[in-house]
């Protein structure tokens, strides 16, 4: 393989006790492992007394850049990165330094009985390990985990977050014993010491304060090398960059266009949507070529099937909508530019300005306790009747290594570690499991060590970032948000906080910009009235017109509506009912409700208990086929 080549890659790894029972076992796994990867293809081995590890080339091929390296004495590298720059970097750099431009996984092995598995600063680019009697585990494809040895456990706990949250929290996952790695994470294992972690992750509060014209100033500098670096990068993969009507993708399409980068961009669904509308007229004003994705009925939920097996135990087919138009978008590009974790990093989290554990804990489990309701209902009753204590204690759990009473934005820590790093990691893996490298500046390791820098006041309400539109680019600060219909010249609030009620925002708003403040509150009460009369009557006309304006992906007007939609999350839904996981009578009720076109349950919940049952057969599969 050549080193600038880019292939989709994964890596699996058993280490362990010496001998040559021990060694053909070892090699029995990894290699019947790397033949059940989504896209199995060819695989080079590299084994000791001690280990066996394989770096995979899979198809379609795009995504990543790797290198396999033996080391005089019987020691190993593995390297596996997202940018050719990274890959074969010598060891004295760090690879805790690094971010979205160079996401990475260093494998180092030695003969005598020792790994070390060292993660990017971002986690960037997932990777999943456990240990199990004398025996250490690696793979950058979570379910291969059981391919290597695991038992086919599923962990209630993490499950039961899943299901509600759509990600575990903190390093666990769905496998009981296996961990994801933490942002800049360590793993050193060493037979018969066991294992220990360290952490090092790029967004860690910092002291380093800047006041509100220094961090203006620091980010237009940031932000110019961060674009103009993935310029350069991408000058022969025909980078597409998603484009939306938020600030995030703006950020990104205005300094493109100043640096005179013009990338192709998309956005999905038409210019029915105040997306697509926004995004048409983002474009045209900074003069990027732009494209519009239709949703037709072939596209929803297409191949979810296959989708359930390029995602690692969190997310779902039903919200990942790349891989519905895997087809399109790798004929357009190699290469993806997206704004992902933008707006948390600047401030986008309703329990910012929130101090205290137990304050914490109570604002982000109001995001969650409905959810948590719903899903009770459909597990075992064995299972379910404890399932919000349940997640709740995890949401505590996760939030006890962050001091919630040191800084009033300690949330936007939490929930950079928790959150983003699990729905990114699921972004990533899936994009370059059907052949695509994905570019995300805000998770560059430059603009993540100056957003670590901001204070709470200045992510209040993305007040700072408002400015920054405003000052740096100017050129797009006139156009209208999709969400509000405001632009960022009529706005000094774009977030909501914790520290005070949503109608004393509101009218915070309403007193420095009178227009923004009502266009925003109309909006607003236009949604829930609509909702009101259709809960109420039996006219729901107004709600679709609102639910078709406000979304691309309208799962639950979809699934009432478009038979297409509703006749594949069925599909994908069969056999769930039979799994000891869930009440089989709940959920019978519930595609009996879709069946006859009265849902009872959430499209999206519905797909996260298709999701989840197509995880533990295939964990089943794997396990039966291991023994």
């Amino acid at each position: 393989m050549q080193r600038g080549q880019a292939v989709s890659h994964e890596a699996l790894l058993v280490a362990g006790p010496p001998g040559q029972a021990e060694a053909d076992r070892r090699r029995a796994l990894v290699t019947a492992a790397a033949g059940r990867l989504p896209g199995a293809g060819t695989f080079r081995v590299l084994e000791s007394d001690t280990y066996c590890v394989a770096l995979a080339e899979t198809d379609p091929v795009g995504g990543t850049f790797a290198r396999l390296q033996e080391l005089p004495g019987g020691a190993a590298t593995l390297d596996i990165g997202t940018a050719r720059s990274g890959v074969g970097a010598a060891h004295s750099e760090k690879v805790s330094g690094a971010g979205s431009e160079a996401g990475r996984i260093v494998v180092d092995l030695a003969p005598a009985g020792a790994a070390t598995i060292s993660a990017d600063g971002a986690a960037y680019l997932p990777g999943y390990w456990a240990e199990i009697g004398a025996s250490f585990l690696f793979s950058t494809h979570l379910a291969s985990l059981v391919s290597l040895g695991l038992p086919a456990d599923m962990d209630e706990q993490g499950l039961a977050e899943y299901l509600v949250a759509l990600h575990p929290f903190g390093e666990r996952t769905l496998l009981r014993n296996a961990r994801i790695l933490g942002a800049g994470a360590v793993v050193r294992w060493h037979l018969g010491s066991g294992t220990r972690v360290t952490t090092d992750p790029l967004f860690a509060p910092s002291d380093d304060a800047l006041n509100d014209s220094e961090a203006i100033e620091e980010f237009g500098r940031v932000w110019r090398a961060v674009i103009g670096d993935i310029a350069t990068r991408t000058t022969d993969e025909r980078p597409l960059l998603g484009l939306s009507g938020g600030l995030d993708s703006r950020a990104i399409a205005v300094q493109a266009a100043d640096l005179g980068f013009r990338p192709m961009s998309y956005t999905y669904g038409s210019t029915v949507t105040y997306e697509g509308r926004v995004a048409a007229r983002l474009a045209a004003d900074l003069e990027l070529p732009h494209t519009m994705i239709p949703v037709s009925d072939t596209d929803v939920l297409r191949d979810a099937p296959d989708a359930f097996f390029l995602l690692d135990g969190a997310h779902s087919p039903a919200e990942m909508y790349e891989l519905w138009f895997r087809n399109r978008l790798t004929n357009l590009t190699s290469t993806v530019i997206n704004g992902l974790a933008g707006g948390p990093l600047w401030g986008d989290d309703k329990g910012l300005g929130v101090r205290g554990a137990d304050q914490a804990l109570d604002r982000q489990w109001h995001r969650y306790a409905g959810e948590a309701r719903v899903i009770g209902r459909l597990l075992d009753p064995g299972f379910g009747t404890d399932l919000p204590t349940m997640v709740r204690s995890g949401l505590a759990d996760s939030m006890s290594a962050w001091d919630m009473d040191a800084r009033g934005d300690m949330v936007i820590f939490w929930k950079f570690a928790n959150r983003q790093t699990r729905w990114g990691g699921m972004l990533i893996n899936s994009l370059r499991r059907i052949g695509i490298r994905t570019e995300a500046p805000f998770l560059d390791a430059r603009f993540l060590k100056f957003a670590a820098r901001l204070s709470m006041d200045q992510r209040r309400n993305g007040n700072l970032y408002l400015r920054a539109h405003r000052e740096l680019f100017s050129r797009a600060a006139g156009i209208p948000r999709s969400d509000d219909g405001n632009s960022p010249n009529g706005l000094d609030h774009v977030y909501w906080s914790g520290d005070s009620s949503f109608l004393s925002q509101l009218a915070g708003l309403t007193r420095t910009h009178p227009v923004s403040g009502a266009r925003r509150a109309l909006r607003r009460a236009q949604q829930v009235g609509a909702e009101w009369v259709s809960s109420r009557t039996p006219f729901d006309a107004p709600a679709r017109a609102v639910e078709v304006r406000r979304s691309v992906f309208p799962a639950d007007l979809w699934l009432r509506t478009r038979p297409a939609y509703s006749e594949r999350l069925l599909a994908i839904l069969e056999g769930a009912a039979a799994n000891p996981i869930f009440s089989a009578p709940a959920l019978e009720s519930a595609i009996r409700s879709v069946q006859h076109g009265r849902p009872e349950v959430g499209a999206l919940t519905l797909a996260k208990i298709a999701t989840a049952h197509a995880w533990s057969v295939d964990y089943g599969d794997r396990a039966a086929a291991r023994s």
